[in-house]
């Protein structure tokens, strides 16, 4: 009979005890999504969001800033610089004779009849 009343008193104990917490756990979580919560929650997120969206527009120019630099010293260690380098100087060809050019066989030919022929 003593072992009943025991686990009959354990389990009233550990019943009310998760009744009560599963009680305030429910009146916390009601409290949140009162209006005037919610409404405190809206304001500080929007006075954040403010300050969050200053901050990584300064991050984001400065990541431009840096790649730009990044970028220019590449260019720059491609680039020759300091006065150009004078051309080198052409080689002397021998004169070739000039070939004669070519016959017209037939009507039309050359660039004058070539324009007819596309009209």
């Amino acid at each position: 009979m003593f072992k009943r009343i025991f686990w009959m008193s354990t389990g009233v104990a550990v019943g009310a005890s998760g009744a009560f917490w599963a009680k305030r756990k429910v009146e916390e979580t009601i409290e949140q999504y009162l209006p005037e919560q919610v409404a405190v929650r809206a304001a500080t997120t929007a006075k954040g969001l403010g300050t969050t969206v200053r901050q990584a527009a300064a991050e984001g120019r400065e990541a431009m800033r840096t790649t730009e630099a990044e970028l220019r010293a590449r260019v720059e260690a491609r680039t020759f610089v300091g006065d150009a380098p004078a051309p080198p100087a052409p080689a002397e060809k021998p004169a070739a004779p000039r070939r004669a050019g070519r016959v017209a066989t037939h009507a039309g030919a050359g660039p004058a009849g070539r324009r007819r022929a596309r009209r």
